[in-house]
């Protein structure tokens, strides 16, 4: 079975999600010697992925077996039959006007009195390939995209308005011919462009790698709009996998996830641990990192410059690079720390450079699972980490392997650095063989095995769904109850629908405007000849929305099982004000689907014709 590896781009100074890609690609190719393919997106790659992969091999960092493919590439290099087929789904319009060859494969226009942005791209023989069209209104702002793709005899072959169309197209095209194929995603960037995308031939697996937001900000669906769209789809795929237990344990109490398809499958090491500990200075501190606001840098420096005068030969060598080392750089000046601290630039496998060092630190905001905190155990590095979500403290345990300080503490973060330098060799030592021993815990070996058995669920999930038709339908709004702390809804499921075997239902809202989204819990019930749903919407789950923009936000009834969910509409009278209270109403548009408003705010929250349909 084909195992294809999706990400948006493998950017020349990657980081920690790239790293996992590659590895995963890797693994997989060494453990059953075959073929994987990774796949990109990013029209950076379009004139240079064969160059990208023999760099990439040659380094060590690809495994010879992994092939990579790329959409815009793909257009460049297929020959005219493939190509056609590649476009058979997608009608052309209009005509392109390519200009002379003049050598260069890539040649850029634009024309504010026109109206247009366009990108042409050729192939090394001269012969029009991609034609990327963004028209553009009056103030320069993009207001439509076409993408025609060209055969090398010069015609209009396919043509797409967005990239996620083209995207979409193109995986379809390469695992069409298969009877089943993987599709692991990495990044939720680039997944957001396959939201409601699906194949009967594709098992599609999500990688969450990020954190969540902390559990209060989850609670009240306070998270950025990406997310939202990204957390829509999670119920549709055939597997997602976490990093860590509590990112599962989450997704499934803020109603995220209702469909049993969650796996926690943790990073694993991409350098072989060492067999014993090495000598090294005690004081030796190092940070592998990309250099952003939210890695919170900055502590780490804060936490060298408060340590006590016995403490002050500690110094911090920082690997890596990124929009905040200029502000980086002038506070280690500030502070008067350029004796101490050394910013040595980004470097490939940066989990080799923990080996030379006593300690490493970890301070970022939020984490999915620092895989650096694995390489730094690897290497018999202790680890002092913020104790954040998700991560640290599924590694660490604190005074044995590593040690976790409270987030956001630079004094204590400070203080741990004292008393790892005030602490005997002896001991130390035991802590070093102690991180090492731990790290084993996730070699490629256990955790890819891990890997297998979950694939091969996620397929028999995938074949258990092929084989069920879900029937369409709708939930139809029975009756209603405003209180002064949220709508209790009851609503009936019409027939077709209600014939199922539902095992659980949930009450979901999308403000188009925002994209906002969030989901709750409700109650099934099975009366005679009917199936009922009763559910409760507080309007502190609702504030998020209500901060951002007054957009109504749909209402939509999610019914699913152990291995799928169906999204339907809550339908109402149209045009009927159903109910008013304080600053909310709810509604029926003029299709019939139940809104919910957020009127313009009133002084006083009485009731005000409180409806008990």
């Amino acid at each position: 079975m084909p195992i294809f590896v999706l990400t948006g781009e493998v950017p020349e100074n990657y980081g920690g999600v790239t790293t996992v890609a590659l590895g995963r690609c890797n693994v997989f190719a060494e453990m059953d010697d075959r073929e994987i393919t990774l796949l990109t997106v990013s029209p950076i790659h379009a004139m240079s992925i064969d160059a990208l992969r023999s760099d990439l091999v040659a380094d060590g960092r690809l495994d010879s077996r992994v092939n990579l493919r790329n959409p815009w590439s793909d257009i460049l290099q297929l020959e005219d039959q493939e190509l056609n087929r590649l476009g058979s789904s997608a009608s052309v319009e209009g005509h392109v006007e390519f200009p002379e060859f003049s050598g260069e494969c890539e040649v850029r226009a634009s024309s504010r009195s026109e109206g247009f942005a366009r990108v042409y791209r050729y192939r090394p023989d001269g012969s029009p390939a991609i034609s990327d069209t963004r028209e553009i209104d009056s103030e320069g702002n993009p207001s439509r995209r076409l993408i025609t793709a060209f055969s090398r005899r010069g015609n209009a072959v396919g043509q797409w308005s967005s990239p996620a169309e083209l995207y979409r197209r193109w995986l379809g095209f390469l695992t069409e011919a298969q009877e089943m194929s993987i599709v692991i995603a990495e990044r939720l960037t680039t997944s957001n462009l396959f939201v409601n995308w699906s194949a009967e031939n594709v098992v599609f697996v999500q990688a969450v790698h990020s954190h969540h937001h902390s559990a209060g900000a989850l609670q009240a669906f306070r998270y950025p709009a990406p997310k939202a769209k990204f957390y829509r789809s999670l119920d549709k795929r055939e597997m997602v996998a976490t990093l860590t237990g509590q990112q599962a344990e989450d997704l499934r109490e803020t109603n995220l996830s209702g469909v049993d398809n969650l796996a926690t499958l943790p990073n694993w090491l991409t350098e072989e641990p060492l067999k014993s500990p090495t000598q090294r200075d005690r004081l030796a501190g190092v940070i592998v990192s990309r250099i952003s606001q939210e890695k919170q840098i900055d502590h780490s420096l804060k936490a060298l410059n408060m340590l006590s005068p016995a403490y002050k030969g500690a110094s911090v060598d920082i690997f890596g690079d990124g929009d905040s080392l200029p502000a980086l750089e002038e506070l280690a000046s500030e502070l008067g720390l350029s004796e101490q601290v050394a910013f040595q630039g980004y470097v490939s496998r940066g989990g080799r450079k923990f080996r030379d060092y006593s300690f490493s630190l970890h301070t970022g905001k939020t984490e999915g699972q620092l895989l650096v905190v694995l390489e730094s155990m690897a290497a018999g590095c202790i680890p002092i980490a913020y104790n954040i979500k998700y991560g640290p403290s599924d590694s660490i345990t604190h005074g044995v392997d590593g040690f976790l300080v409270e987030p956001n503490d630079i004094e204590g973060l400070g203080k741990q650095i004292e008393l790892f330098g005030s602490m005997s060799e002896t001991e130390v030592l035991r802590m070093r063989k102690a991180a090492i021993r731990r790290s084993r815990d996730f070699l490629p070996g256990k955790i890819s095995r891990r890997w297998a058995e979950e694939l091969h669920g996620a397929i028999e999930r995938k074949n258990r769904k092929s084989k069920v038709v879900l029937p369409d339908g709708y939930a139809k709004l029975g009756a209603l109850r405003v209180d002064e702390h949220g709508v209790v809804l009851r609503l009936r499921v019409s027939k077709d629908l209600a014939a199922h075997d539902w095992s659980w239902a949930k009450i979901s809202w999308v403000q188009r405007k925002t994209g906002i989204y969030g989901r709750t819990s409700a109650q099934l019930k099975r009366e005679p000849g009917k199936l009922v749903i009763r559910g409760r919407i507080d309007f502190e789950q609702l504030e998020h929305a209500h901060s951002r923009s007054d957009a109504p936000l749909g209402l939509w009834v999610d019914l699913g099982d152990s291995d799928q969910m169906q999204r339907v509409r809550i339908i109402a009278s149209p045009n009927e004000e159903v109910s008013r209270y304080g600053p909310y109403r709810l509604a029926a548009a003029s299709s019939g689907n139940l809104l919910f408003q957020f009127r313009q705010k009133v002084e006083t929250h009485e009731s005000e014709n409180v409806s008990n349909r």
